[in-house]
């Protein structure tokens, strides 16, 4: 299940970095619930897959391309993954690096609840203010 998981995770990764909303979508639960630090217009929790949708097409449509996550370890177990690496995005000049973990609740073989933590949530609030 852990190698699954590491697959799951893995792809997840490489369908945001390609800007592919479609297939990261289709790895998550309808009722999926994500937690993003941060007080942007992005962060906050957000129920449902519907609302995730929300915010990466919005997300999407400011940004200057997809935003990258360059993985440094991808860690699971039989109910969770752990992603850890940085995160990279550019905005009509400006850019964003910092470090960030995923962690995700795993149920019945989709992202059921994750967290977005980010070493840096002020730097992320001013690159999207």
């Amino acid at each position: 299940m852990a190698g699954q998981h590491e697959q799951m995770l893995r792809k997840a990764t490489d369908a945001l970095n390609a800007g592919d909303v479609q297939t990261f979508l289709d790895l998550h639960a309808d009722d999926v619930v994500v937690h993003i630090t941060g007080r942007n217009d992005y962060s906050g929790t957000l129920k449902g897959k519907g609302d995730m949708a929300s915010v990466l097409e919005r997300q999407m449509k400011v940004l200057d391309g997809p935003p990258q996550f360059e993985l440094h370890d991808v860690l699971s177990s039989a109910d969770h993954g752990i992603v850890l690496g940085i995160q990279r995005a550019a905005r009509g000049g400006k850019t964003l690096e910092t470090r960030a973990a995923v962690i995700a609740h795993i149920r019945d073989g989709k992202f059921s609840e994750i967290w977005v933590l980010s070493e840096d949530p002020y730097a992320e609030d001013e690159f999207f203010a």
